[in-house]
Order: structure tokens, then sequence, then C-alpha cells
């Protein structure tokens, strides 16, 4: 009897072990667009948006935006992020307020599109009924790295 019982405890510790592991450091090193966070200074944080203070590491920081696309946004980004007018019809997402995102001039920005053939292309982003994307910017001005998750 005390066999099984030593088996079972040893059974139920290996069991806890193994599910604890599933997200051990999981929040330790987590990548945006190529950024870790834990090696810049975090500005503000939510859960669909991050602002990155790239100061400490600018020359990391703009090796991995380098790769991106320059500034200025395509129209598209730059309609669902800050709204506009184009063709007589209203864009009103300004998803940039929510975001914490300024009108960034100089920079890099790089688009995920999670429900595209072709992730980069944000041409048929208006052309759906939801949206599931994430977007990224580095400011070359001010070293700031800005992210975010939207998702509808």
């Amino acid at each position: 009897m005390r066999k099984k019982k030593i088996g079972l405890l040893i059974a139920v510790l290996v069991l806890c072990i193994v599910l604890s592991g599933c997200g051990f450091g999981a929040n330790r090193h987590q990548l945006y667009m190529g950024f870790d966070k834990s090696e810049y200074t975090i500005v503000a944080e939510e859960d669909n948006y991050l602002i990155l203070d790239c100061s400490s590491n600018a020359e990391k920081a703009l090796d991995i935006a380098r790769e991106w696309n320059p500034m200025p946004l395509s129209e598209n980004l730059n309609l669902i992020m800050y709204g506009g007018v184009r063709d007589g019809m209203t864009y009103g997402y300004e998803l940039a307020e929510e975001a914490h995102w300024p009108k960034i001039e100089h920079g890099y920005y790089k688009f995920i599109d999670e429900q595209s053939d072709d992730p980069a292309d944000d041409s048929g982003l208006f052309g759906r009924y939801s949206f599931n994307f994430e977007i990224a910017a580095y400011d070359t001005d001010t070293n700031l790295f800005y992210y975010f998750r939207f998702d509808t």
C-alpha cells in the first residue's frame, strides 16, 4: 500500500513539474516585431499596445527597424491609425489614439495582417468584416518603439 502511495505521489509531482514548465519563463523575454521588451525601458503597456524607450540601446533598435518599411505609413495604414477621408468615405477608426501613437514623421514601420495570404500586404485591409493585425513603428527622432495589436 505504501509503494502505491509513493508511486502516486511521484506521478503527481512529475505531472505538476511538466505542467508548470509549459509557462516557465514565458514572460521573461517577450518579442514584439523583433524588439525584446526586457532590453528597453517600458513607457506604457496594456494588453494591446506597448511603448518602449530605446534610447539606452538605440543602435540595436535602429538595426532591427531598418529592415522594415520607411515612414510614412501606407495610405490604408494611415487611414486606420489616424482616420481620414478617401473617395468621399470617412474613416474614423483613429486607432493611434487608442495605441497612444503620435504622428511619426521619421522612422520605420512593420505591419502583419493575420488574415492575409501575404501578411505584409495591407491592400485588403478594408475589404473584410473584421481586423486581426499587428503594427509597429520606430520613431528615429525620439527613439521610441510603438506596438499595437488590433483584433476584432
